[in-house]
Formats: structure tokens, C-alpha cells, sequence
């Protein structure tokens, strides 16, 4: 490999570091607000665990299991950030049951292979995932949680699988996947933005609301998803850096660009991908690095 691709890669994974600095900050912000839901988790299952130990006579260590309720969920998100040997794997089964996926046929194998194969002739230091799946979806999109990767049926079957696994790779070498996953675990349960009324349950509400985790949530969403959206921004470009913008493009243009919708406030919204038209664009602009045809 040449020197200026060597250069050329080292931008780009320097580019997929940078991105971990603030992430961390600001799931450090949110694990912060979560306390008030651990707080609130402690009270209920301390009052529950003490009604059921009143009526049923038996000795239930209501403090252990208060704060286990409390603070399990704070505990696993931890871990897959310091651990995540330990929670990667089951985080990404668990996935993939969710997503109803499954194991790769032999064709769709190949074609992953070859898409590894065309990314290492560019980057040698390109490592497939340890876990992936199909999901059965006629859709060419792909997914990237916890240490784990989802493929579309539709992916693997159409030219654009090595652009669109180089941008889910990228979320898989830097924190964006781990960080996914973790905050999911702090959140027990979506739940709505309690309404004003009915007055006489609003304080139930809310601390349900609260417990579940989704109060703190809510109040760094914005933040996070302009975030996010950065980092689609980032995949983007290894993925370009790798020569693969112009088929990213394609990819985005065939499947994203049809369905895009305007979103009122667009900065500020809680959209977690850009708008996809000056995705395209920039993916297309020349720069060092990019192919300038397929």
C-alpha cells in the first residue's frame, strides 16, 4: 500500500476516534439524569417489597432487592462500555430475536465475504464482525448494535453491499454501536410524555414516567440525535475515504432519497439521520481518497 493511502487511511480512522470524546460526554450527562430514575425505581420496589413481605410473613431482603431494581439497569449499561466482551454478545442476540433474524444462507454468506474481501484490498485492518444476521426484509439497509451487524435480505442480494457495510463499519469500530446499545438498557420501558389530565394520576404518571427511565431521556434526545446525526456524517466518510462514496450514494439515492420527508426544525428535531439529498452530494464531491466512478 502507498504512503498516501496509508495517510489517507489513518485520517480516517483518526476521524471514526474522534467521535468517542463526545458520545462519552454526553452519555455521561444521561447516566447522570438516569439517577432520578434509579431513585424513583428504589422507592416503588421498596414500597411493593414491603407490602408483599407485611402480607406474605416472608423475609424478604427488601433493601438488596430495592437497589438492585434501582441500579441494575445504570450496572448493565456501564458494562457495555468498560466490558463489553461480557454484554456485546448477549446484547446483539437478544437483537437479533427482536429483529426475528437469522442465520446467513450460503449466497448471502458469499456476498458478505466478498464485501470484507474489497474493503481489506483497501483498508487491510478491516475485521467482520464476530456476529451478524439477515434479517428477511427485501429492503437494502443495514444496522450496526452492540458489537453485532444486521444485513437486509435485500442488501445482500443487490450491488450495494460493500458501500453500505463500509458506513456500518465504521459505527462498528468507534463507540457509536456500544453507545446504542447502552443506552437502551436504560431505558426499562418506552412511555409517553405523561398528559396534564387527568390531574389526579398526573403524579403517578410522572413517576412512572421517571422510573422507567424515559424522563432523562427525553431531556437530552435533542442533543443525542444531533449527534447521531453527526455520526452518519462520519460513516459516510470512511466509507468514502475507502473509495466507496459513489456507491454509497447510489445506495442512499435508491433506497433512502424516495421516501424522504420534510421534518419541522430540522437541527433541533429528534431525527436521527440527516437529510439524505446533501448526504449524496457530499458523498460525490471529489476528495482525497474517493473514487470518482464505480
Amino acid at each position: 500500500m502507498s504512503d498516501a493511502s496509508k495517510g489517507v487511511l489513518a485520517t480516517a480512522r483518526g476521524a471514526l476516534r474522534a467521535g468517542l470524546g463526545p458520545g462519552m460526554l454526553l452519555y455521561s450527562a444521561t447516566l447522570a439524569g438516569e439517577l432520578s430514575a434509579a431513585l424513583a425505581r428504589w422507592l416503588i420496589a421498596a414500597v411493593v417489597l414491603n407490602v408483599a413481605a407485611w402480607i406474605t410473613g416472608w423475609p424478604i431482603p427488601v433493601q438488596a432487592l430495592a437497589l438492585a431494581v434501582a441500579f441494575g439497569p445504570l450496572a448493565a449499561s456501564l458494562l457495555c462500555l468498560i466490558c463489553p466482551p461480557l454484554m456485546d454478545p448477549i446484547a446483539g442476540r437478544w437483537w437479533e430475536m427482536s429483529c426475528g433474524g437469522r442465520p446467513p444462507e450460503p449466497d448471502e454468506r458469499e456476498a458478505f465475504e466478498r464485501a470484507i474481501a474489497q474493503l481489506r484490498a483497501t483498508d487491510p485492518s478491516v475485521r467482520a464482525p464476530r456476529h451478524w444476521f439477515v434479517a428477511e426484509d427485501s429492503r437494502r439497509n443495514a444496522a450496526a448494535y452492540a458489537a453485532s451487524l444486521r444485513l437486509d435480505r435485500g442488501l445482500l442480494e443487490s450491488p450495494y453491499v460493500a458501500p453500505v457495510l463500509a458506513h456500518e463499519l465504521a459505527h462498528l469500530r468507534s463507540s457509536d454501536a456500544r453507545l446504542t446499545s447502552a443506552l437502551n438498557l436504560l431505558l426499562l420501558s418506552p412511555m409517553d410524555t405523561p398528559a396534564i389530565r387527568p390531574l389526579r394520576s398526573l403524579a403517578l404518571r410522572g413517576l412512572l414516567w421517571v422510573a422507567c427511565g424515559q424522563a432523562a431521556l427525553w431531556l437530552t434526545a435533542n442533543a443525542w440525535e444531533m449527534y447521531w446525526r453527526s455520526r452518519e456524517l462520519a460513516a459516510d466518510e470512511y466509507a468514502a475515504r475507502l473509495g466507496l462514496g459513489f456507491g454509497l450514494a447510489s445506495a442512499l439515492e435508491a433506497d433512502a432519497l424516495p421516501h424522504e420527508q420534510p421534518i419541522a426544525r430540522m437541527r433541533f428535531s429528534r431525527a436521527t439521520h440527516p437529510y439524505t439529498k446533501p448526504r449524496i452530494v457530499k458523498l460525490r464531491a471529489p476528495g482525497p481518497g474517493r473514487s470518482e466512478r464505480e
